[in-house]
């Protein structure tokens, strides 16, 4: 008696472990990113560098990202200011090539601001960044003025 009931037990716990293991619900690492899982709005906040120095940190900003086709994104930055740095706000619209990477997508892209209310005209800005489809990186850069903006958001 004592052995039957050894074996229902070891029979009821393999059977567990066996049904435990195996679920329809597991993460799929490998799951291809496409330009439609980084279209969204991603609330963050900027840190501003001037030179290498810090003129601005954790300024809250919102980017967002649309789709232009398969392999590009459009990247907007609306109506942003830095107290103190930049009073009159800006916008920055990029059109960004979208490139896979392991476990995101890298984002490059080039634009013009109009910095004419500040008397510098226009500005070559460039956008470098990665996305994975819940967090945004960009750095935004302009060469002229040795500004690079760093962006880091979630996806909302």
């Amino acid at each position: 008696m004592k052995k039957s009931v050894f074996y229902y037990l070891f029979a009821v716990i393999c059977t567990v472990c066996l049904f435990t293991a195996c679920s329809d619900d597991d993460d799929d690492d490998n799951k291809v990113l496409t330009v439609d899982n980084i279209v969204g709005t991603y609330p963050g906040d900027l840190d501003v560098t001037l030179a290498g120095t810090e003129v601005a940190k954790d300024v809250a900003a919102s980017i967002v990202v649309t789709r232009v086709d398969d392999s590009k994104v459009k990247v907007s930055l609306s109506n942003f200011t830095i107290p103190g740095v930049l009073p009159v706000p800006m916008t920055i619209d990029a059109t960004c090539d979208v490139v896979p990477s392991t476990n995101e997508l890298k984002l490059n892209g080039q634009t013009t601001i109009d910095m004419s209310a500040l008397g510098m005209g226009e500005l070559a800005v460039v956008i470098t960044g990665d996305a994975d489809g819940k967090e945004l990186d960009l750095d935004i850069a302009v060469a002229t003025m040795k500004v690079v903006v760093d962006f880091e958001g979630r996806k909302q």
